[in-house]
């Protein structure tokens, strides 16, 4: 009987070492998640920057290409 209460007490340690080393690692993974998802949400950040920034740069090309194809159109009316 005695031999029974010390392998469950053995059992119940080793079980609470097993709880306590999964409760880490749980721990450890969400810090590891937590750190990649800010990293891939700064990378975002900046692509989505550099991506405005070329959008811009189109836009201001297409205004230019307006204003510069609508000009002479218009000077062209007044010299008829």
């Amino acid at each position: 009987m005695e031999k029974r209460l010390v392998k469950k007490e053995e059992i119940e340690k080793q079980l609470q070492e097993i709880v306590a080393l999964i409760e880490q690692v749980d721990a450890k993974m969400e810090k590891v998640i937590a750190d990649v998802i800010e990293e891939r949400y700064a990378q975002n950040q900046a692509q989505l920057g550099r991506l405005e920034g070329q959008i811009a740069g189109v836009e201001q090309r297409l205004e230019k290409e307006k204003q510069s194809a609508a000009l002479p159109l218009s000077s062209k009316l007044y010299f008829v």
